[in-house]
């Protein structure tokens, strides 16, 4: 029999076990099933190539099945609210990139969930610039005869990106911005079918994270006339920056970070943050991701993700407004 002496001492001895058990859990993480990665955009983008090579060492790496899950619905808001809301167990993690986690906060309004808050860093992978495609055919043989035609008849021009208020759309509205041009705009359901666009000749240029652009340039299929990287990229050393060929200071890049419920036990964090970081600095995963057109930075910890990410809102998001787009949550 429950008496009133025993439910008032269970309350008062609640909070010691609820926080007993919390870190009991996080000890046994991550022994209690798969782990799920929500990846806010379509298989074979940019955050899905880099997040499948990751999960298939970190299956090793901690002795737990990672199921990859893409959730790209309205501009990745849709992965961002149900990682958010999904419970802080260690068990469900956002591949955060910086449409979730940065141009989103600009775009909603309002905004279904308050990122800054419900979200934290964990671990960051790898940096991706913009490739600045065109067609074949395009004449200009460089980027500055590019801006030159594109100034004598802006409307005569047209760019792709994926959804609006992504990377590859900032990109180029900003391009267009330090130009103080007006060009329209097209926004398709993945970035990759926009550059199919571009190569069929519908499009006019098309800023794509370089992870995709990269083997397109590579094969041909496209030319490359600038990447907005602070630097060429390995993978590709002829390849001038957008600041080089035209453009000084022009950097844009995403990136992808894994983000959790906020409310996530340290430990948990800090074990995860561990293992990707050993994965993505290895020789053989760095060299991986630095060949597909990337950068790897110095390993972070989770309080310098959530700096970084701070550091990028600040930057970003008056960008973002600045364009003037918007989205709904719907």
């Amino acid at each position: 029999m429950i008496t009133r002496r025993a439910l008032v001492g269970s309350a008062l001895a609640a909070p010691l076990v609820i926080t007993s058990s919390r870190f009991s859990f996080a000890n046994d993480w991550p022994k209690a099933g798969p782990i799920r990665l929500v990846v806010a955009s379509g298989a074979g983008g940019n955050a899905d190539v880099v997040t499948r090579i990751v999960a298939a060492e970190l299956e090793t790496a901690l002795g737990q099945s990672i199921v990859v899950e893409n959730l790209s619905a309205a501009s990745g808001m849709q992965a961002t609210e149900a990682v958010s809301r999904a419970d802080a167990d260690g068990y469900t993690f956002l591949v955060g990139t910086s449409s979730q986690l940065v141009h989103n906060i600009a775009l909603f309004d309002p905004l279904p969930v308050d990122i800054t808050t419900r979200l934290r860093g964990v671990a960051m992978m790898n940096e991706v610039p913009m490739v600045m495609c065109v067609n074949n055919d395009d004449p200009a043989g460089n980027l500055e005869e590019f801006i030159a035609r594109l100034r004598a008849a802006p409307a005569d021009f047209q760019y792709g990106s994926g959804p609006t208020g992504t990377t590859t759309h900032i990109t180029g509205a900003l391009f267009l911005s330090e130009l103080g041009l007006d060009v329209v705009h097209v926004p398709y359901p993945k970035s990759g079918e926009a550059l199919r666009d571009l190569i069929a000749g519908r499009l006019s240029f098309v800023f794509n994270p370089s992870l995709t652009a990269v083997p397109q340039v590579r094969d041909g299929a496209v030319r490359g006339l600038g990447v907005s990287a602070p630097e060429r990229l390995v993978a590709m050393p002829d390849l001038p920056t957008v600041s080089e060929a035209g453009l000084p200071g022009f950097v844009s890049q995403t990136w992808n970070t894994f983000a959790a419920p906020a409310d996530t036990p340290e430990e948990i964090v800090v074990q995860l943050n561990e293992a990707v970081n050993a994965i993505v600095q290895s020789d053989s995963i760095r060299s991986q991701l630095v060949d597909l057109g990337s950068i790897v930075p110095p390993s972070k910890t989770p309080q310098e993700v959530d700096a970084y990410y701070a550091r990028q809102r600040e930057i970003w998001i008056p960008v973002v407004r600045g364009t003037g787009a918007t989205r709904s949550a719907g």
